[in-house]
């Protein structure tokens, strides 16, 4: 019994270890950190987000602590703006209101790459623009446009990217290439 628990324990280790090994295997793969434009950076940062399976919104709560849910936000605009949807009586608008830094986190597993952007959130009621940012299969979640939906408008404030297809990692402080933007959303 005590041999089949070792065993057990063994190959429970292996399957815990076996993605670590091939992250590690990747990095081996790529020079050291380059240096980047931030024209290309943004480049590279569009075709993370185009190819991202998993998109996130992190607020941050009434006792300071970050609250992250899956979301699904639109293409951001040439400026970097991020636009997303939700309930004027969600829990996410009401810490936008309390709080308005929030980082929207897009990830590619397939190429161990990710787009961190931070900014500051508000909520915008404008029908026109609701209009513009609407996906018709949320028609069930918000029956009434004009009274259960509201947009949140992301302006960045810094823009990371890290990504092992496109040999940009961090550096010697684990720092990824980033962007930085003026409150306008330019940089």
């Amino acid at each position: 019994m005590k041999n089949r628990s070792i065993n057990v324990l063994r190959h429970l280790l292996i399957l815990l270890l076996l993605p670590c090994t091939s992250i590690i295997a990747q990095t081996e793969q790529f020079p050291p950190q380059r240096e980047i434009s931030s024209d290309s950076l943004l480049t590279y940062a569009r075709m993370i987000i185009d190819s991202s399976n998993s998109r996130v919104l992190v607020t941050v709560d009434e006792t300071g602590k970050p609250r992250a849910r899956t979301m699904s936000p639109f293409t951001p605009e040439d400026n970097w703006v991020i636009w997303l949807g939700t309930s004027p009586t969600s829990r996410k608008a009401k810490q936008i209101k309390n709080n308005p830094n929030v980082v929207v986190f897009y990830y590619d597993s397939k190429t161990f790459s990710y787009v961190n952007v931070s900014g500051t959130a508000r909520l915008v009621n404008d029908p026109d623009l609701k209009a513009k940012y609407w996906k018709e299969g949320w028609k069930r979640y918000y029956p009434d446009r004009d009274k259960d939906y509201i947009l949140v408008e992301v302006t960045p404030k810094r823009l990371e990217v890290c990504s092992f297809k496109y040999n940009l990692l961090w550096d010697d402080d684990w720092i990824p290439p980033s962007v930085e933007f003026d409150t306008g959303g330019s940089r």
